[in-house]
């Protein structure tokens, strides 16, 4: 209450002024409480606390205004602000304080992790969430995912680097201690003593290691992020986001990336659909707006929250279209906190139009998973926003490289490791399907621009912002979420601090490897199978060109010129392949173009 926040700050600082005035002759040591304020979320930039104890004379904490009485006075105000603020936002992600009926608990949710094509069945997942390093893995005893946080409780080293046993127990690589994942017990320390020291230390509580509920659906891992017997029993009865979408789950895979943005920013920009029209459109080769490309945007005249829809678990909103195909369409975009934004589309007729089902996963402080499904119901529904048309050139080329990529999926199918496997990684990260980053690179450059700037200007949203159009009424909703319902911002696991600076270099916004290949086994397998086939290339090259110079050698005493060309052609081509590989990795890599000045072309 302010009074007692009042009275109490006017006891301290007479107890202050008291000590300073008997010691003003004397060195006496002070201590300042430093704050520093990073991050961005609905109220701006938000502070959390970091103690430094500097040694301070008296001299020092004199100044001209009435020396270290009234700079202890306002010393001691300060720090009672910054501490009321500080334990204001300090969360406890294992045993999170009970919230208020009105506010968002993030420690009492389910996230998704990863789409279970993408986790290796055979090795431990590195992941996180909220801050908090997990580490899953499937036990083939029972067919489970079993998910712990990501330290060794013996000397904490990372359990993702270990192995997981034909028992179904992951062991840590650093001293071999396993782990059932179940319940987190230790079931092995190999280097005890005998059988019966070994039984005393898996039975002791701090050789556990904590796990974590989780569960498969909608062909998601899903993890709530808080361990313990009241959390499995909480996260038992709860439903996952997707579950609850009244159009039922989508078809189809999902699609993951994670986003070098923060969870603010990331959510606005899928808010925000009036967008597309400028940031996803095609451009002439002046620069403007393509008529021919495009299909005209029209001013949003239908955006707001519906009546009586926000509350802690969401909010939804109504809106109707944005371009001259889409203006007669009416959406409603269900929010299901904390991570599923679920959009319906029906034309003007009642017919469905589009369905899209998005989800996101706050990992830590600048990064977020994204998680995507689209159903076209119409034609139109979707325009292929970066997309070109098919030139004479590109039909020639493909003429002329039939025989290579005939030869390519010969050498898929019958010399890589998995086939299938690598084949879904390639439609992943090999043109065509690595297209799909143009669009993400255009959204990640924008939103990281709207991260970095909120970060400097230091000054709540609603000043930051101006939101004059109906078509800005999303992000306004978003943001009044957070700050009614949700703090504000993300709880971070206990000991995660939201202090780094959120400015990213254009390659690092770009990297696809951190953003989505590293997530994916099959993309880890093309990468890996793509980098065996640019070795044999130039293993190749080199035995040819050798068997070349053999030739011409020996051709020229019996003039057989033949062979030597035949084989220096080989040379050659095995060159242009191994080439060709190194440009098909670079794709899984980054957007960065590999030759050339490095800045992609995305419009």
């Amino acid at each position: 209450p302010r009074d007692a926040w009042r009275t109490r700050t006017i006891a301290m600082s007479m107890m202050s002024s008291m000590s300073s005035m008997s010691t003003m002759s004397s060195r006496t040591m002070s201590t300042r409480t430093r704050t520093t304020r990073r991050g961005v979320g609905a109220r701006g930039r938000y502070p959390t606390t970091r103690s430094r104890a500097t040694t301070r004379t008296g001299d020092d904490d004199d100044d001209d205004d009435g020396g270290g009485g009234r700079r202890a006075r306002w010393c001691v105000a300060r720090a009672v602000v910054r501490e009321n603020e500080a334990t204001s936002m300090t969360t406890d992600g294992d045993a999170s304080s009970s919230p208020s009926p009105s506010s968002f608990d993030w420690f009492q949710a389910w996230y998704p992790m990863r789409p279970v094509s993408f986790l290796d069945a055979e090795a431990p997942n590195e992941m996180k969430v909220l801050g908090k390093k997990l580490v899953a893995w499937l036990d083939a005893t029972t067919n489970e995912w079993r998910v712990l946080e990501d330290s060794c409780p013996h000397r904490r080293a990372p359990l993702s680097l270990g192995y997981v046993q034909k028992d179904g127990t992951l062991a840590c690589r650093y001293h071999g201690w396993a782990f059932e994942g179940a319940r987190g017990t230790c079931t092995s320390v190999p280097m005890s003593v005998d059988a019966n020291a070994e039984a005393t230390a898996c039975a002791s509580p701090r050789s556990c290691a904590k796990s974590y509920p989780c569960r498969v659906e909608d062909g998601l891992l899903w993890v709530w992020p808080t361990s313990g017997a009241d959390a499995m029993l909480k996260s038992a009865g709860a439903p996952c986001a997707t579950s609850l979408a009244a159009g039922g789950t989508l078809p189809g895979e999902w699609g993951m990336v994670e986003l070098p943005v923060g969870y603010a920013p990331a959510l606005e920009n899928q808010f925000d659909p009036s967008h597309a029209e400028w940031l996803h459109a095609k451009y002439d080769a002046d620069g403007q707006l393509s008529e021919k490309g495009n299909a005209g945007f029209v001013p949003m005249t239908k955006f707001a929250v519906a009546e009586g829809s926000m509350n802690r678990d969401g909010f939804i909103v109504e809106h109707g279209g944005y371009n001259k195909s889409n203006a007669d369409v009416i959406a409603e975009r269900v929010f299901t906190a904390p991570c599923s934004s679920r959009s319906e589309y029906v034309d003007a007729k009642g017919r469905k139009y589009l369905s899209a089902a998005i989800l996101y996963t706050p990992t830590e402080p600048g990064r977020t998973l994204m998680y995507t499904k689209f159903a076209a119901h119409q034609s139109g529904a979707v325009q292929g926003a970066g997309s070109r048309k098919v030139s004479p050139f590109d039909r020639f080329n493909a003429l002329v490289s039939a025989p290579a990529t005939s030869l390519f999926d010969f050498y898929i199918d019958t010399f890589t490791s998995d086939p299938a496997l690598v084949r879904v990684g390639l439609s992943h990260g090999a043109p065509p399907g690595s297209s799909a980053y143009n669009l993400g690179d255009q959204d990640i450059l924008a939103m990281h621009g709207v991260e970095v700037e909120m970060e400097q200007q230091h000054k709540p949203w609603k000043q930051s912002y101006y939101l004059p159009t109906p078509a800005d009424a999303g992000v306004s909703a978003f943001r009044t979420w957070m700050d009614k319902h949700a703090g504000g911002r993300v709880a971070w696991a206990e000991g995660v601090v939201d202090d780094a600076s959120k400015v990213k270099t254009e390659a690092e916004q770009l990297d696809r490897y951190s953003r989505h290949t590293k997530h994916c086994i099959a993309c880890k397998t093309a990468l890996k199978e793509l980098g065996v086939l640019e070795e044999r290339c130039m293993m190749a090259s080199k035995y040819l060109l050798a068997a070349g110079l053999f030739f011409a050698v020996t051709g020229a005493a019996f003039d057989q010129e033949a062979p030597a060309v035949v084989a220096t052609c080989l040379a050659g081509a095995s060159l242009v392949g191994a080439e060709t590989a190194r440009d098909m990795q670079h794709e899984f890599l980054s957007s960065v173009p590999r030759r050339g000045v490095p800045k992609p072309k995305l419009w």
